[in-house]
């Protein structure tokens, strides 16, 4: 059976930088014979990555449509 999984949100605490990241995250999905159809950016200093955070946990499309998940 194949499933298909939405993913919206940030990674936190990464002590990579987001080119080298990138090059993991494509091999890890590569290695399940996986892939990503989406949309990557660095988060800028500018961005304030928390009040986004925020703003995901209390959407209400999200509350109904998945769950929130943080592994820190």
């Amino acid at each position: 059976m194949r499933f298909d999984i939405r993913l919206d949100g940030y990674i936190v605490n990464c002590d990579k930088g987001y080119d080298e990241f990138i090059d993991d995250f494509v091999e890890w999905l590569e290695s399940n014979g996986w892939g990503y159809a989406g949309m990557t950016l660095p988060v800028t200093e500018e961005e304030n990555s928390e009040a986004e955070i925020d703003k995901i946990l209390t959407n209400e499309h999200y509350k109904k449509m998945g769950r929130f998940f943080s592994a820190e």
